[in-house]
């Protein structure tokens, strides 16, 4: 272990301290709002983030690079990895007035500074991850001789090759390399799938998706901005729900598209019956999208019941955190999922070759790096299910869907991840927790994630916001708690203290 998620960091400290770091900490609950209310005296504390929420440092500097002085106050940057890319988005989003050109080989958009049309460009590069990379930007700047050195790296000719090995290994024994496309990002991933998933449904004359579970906030955000008018997209948010698709298929048939699911959900860990689920799509002729990230694909192999499988690299594989990357599997298997793999392949966001070599220097600890955080967190868990002050905890052996969870996982394999909520005061706790506290999960050290604040904390500024959370069984004070390969016992005692506090 190189780097401890378990002491005091300071607002705006990027973890690891690398340029290119994921995580960044918000230790109180005041540096959450001003962070979520982007206020200026937290902003200027953060120079980097979660990268697709926060433009990191060196992209900032690439656009103002290539800007122009005159024009700098009046129009803001963007920059695309692909013309394709840019060309979509300024089409779906209605965007009449942007500039666009090619230059060092980027796509730049530009457009009014702090208008709604910069606004609506700004979460499409969140949801859809299409931006270019930390690395990426830096690499330019020190072409041009901006920087005096980039991040050193070690060469690797095979960095994809091994990367995919891995992930194809992870799936299991009916997956193989040439199954395997990486993307920039998990978000881009899912996006890439989702946009060529969408138009050969149109072929198909199918217009219902099924959202099953309560799913991460890009894969929700995704649904809602590529479906056209008179496509529908039907959730099912609770696991009480699941049942109900069953009823579903049989009132809108053939016309179902297809079911996406996260096994288990992010962050309450909820499965469904993935068995029956892939019997129903089969029936049906609907595509069955799976994403097993929150426990990664070495412990939950759902590729024998998925027509693709959707994955962010960003957490068990980049262990050290300081990657974004993605993959999506199409099981030689499915028909369905085969027949979208080479449009996707064109449509996605490939990884820069720079990132591919820094996740190629990670990628040969993920499986042992795997086995040591599950067994972290058996114990982890039983702790906090004996605490008194734990008012609930979710995580992939809860007995709501244990038993649906192990008859994929088996035993003794529940990830990295749980959830919580404390029967005390939140902020109390919150502010005294000597943890790293930040987005992301799947990294070597412990951090702990206050999910709705960071992911959907418009929700929790209305009653009807708060209400949709209540219907999905959603705390605004759930923690997630990622352990890292700090002792067990570290971890305990850190989680004890602050729990004595409330």
């Amino acid at each position: 272990m190189k780097v401890t998620g378990l002491k005091s960091f300071p607002l705006g400290q990027a973890v690891p301290n690398r340029d290119h770091s994921v995580c960044v900490s918000l230790p109180t609950v005041k540096d959450l709002i001003g962070y979520e209310e982007k206020k200026q005296v937290t902003l200027s504390a953060i120079k980097s983030g979660y990268p697709r929420f926060v433009r990191h440092h060196r992209i900032t500097e690439l656009i103002d690079t290539l800007g122009t002085k005159k024009f700098h106050d009046e129009r803001e940057g963007f920059l695309f990895n692909k013309k394709s890319d840019c060309d979509f988005a300024l089409d779906l989003l209605g965007l009449q007035n942007a500039s666009v050109d090619e230059i060092d080989e980027v796509v730049r958009v530009q457009i009014a500074r702090g208008s709604k049309d910069a606004q609506s460009l700004q979460a499409f590069f969140q949801h859809s991850g299409c931006g270019i990379s930390s690395r990426f930007a830096e690499d330019i700047l020190f072409k041009k001789g901006l920087l005096p050195h980039r991040e050193s790296l070690n060469e690797n000719d095979c960095a994809y090759e091994e990367i995919t090995q891995t992930i194809a290994e992870a799936h299991g024994p009916n997956v193989r390399r040439e199954d395997v496309l990486l993307t920039s990002s998990g978000a881009n991933a899912f996006y890439s799938l989702f946009r060529v998933a969408t138009q050969q449904a149109r072929k198909e004359k199918r217009s219902v998706w099924i959202r099953l579970g309560w799913l991460y906030v890009d894969t929700i955000e995704v649904m809602e901005l590529l479906k056209n008018k008179d496509e529908t997209v039907l959730t099912l948010n609770c696991w009480k729900e699941f049942s109900e698709v069953e009823d579903i298929f049989k009132e809108h048939g053939t016309g179902i598209a297809g079911v996406i699911t996260e096994f288990p959900t992010n962050p309450l860990l909820q499965c469904c019956d993935l068995e029956k689920l892939k019997a129903l799509c089969n029936q049906y002729g609907s595509l069955l999208v799976v994403d097993p990230t929150m426990v990664s694909p070495k412990n939950a192999k759902v590729s024998n019941h998925a027509d693709v499988v959707v994955n962010s690299l960003t957490k068990y594989a980049n262990w050290e955190g300081d990657v974004m990357m993605g993959s999506l599997v199409f099981p030689e298997s499915s028909e369905k999922g085969r027949i979208l793999m080479t449009r996707v392949a064109q449509t996605r966001t490939p990884p820069f070759s720079r990132d591919l070599l820094r996740m190629a220097e990670q990628i040969p600890f993920y499986s042992s790096f795997i086995e040591k955080t599950n067994a972290n967190l058996m114990q982890v868990a039983d702790f906090l299910l004996g605490h008194d002050k734990i008012k609930r905890i979710q995580w992939a052996y809860q007995p709501a869907n244990g038993n649906l969870y192990r008859s994929i996982a088996g035993e003794e394999s529940p990830g990295c991840v749980l959830s919580f909520e404390t029967t005390g005061d939140f902020e109390t706790f919150y502010n005294h927790l000597r943890m790293l506290k930040s987005p992301s999960f799947g990294t070597e050290f412990t951090l702990c994630c206050p999910y709705v604040f960071l992911a959907h904390y418009r929700l929790t500024k209305s009653k009807e916001g708060l209400e949709t959370l209540a219907r999905a069984g959603i705390s605004p004070h759930l923690c997630r708690l990622s352990v890292g390969l700090e002792s067990p016992e570290e971890i305990i005692q850190t989680l004890d203290e602050s729990l004595k506090k409330v």
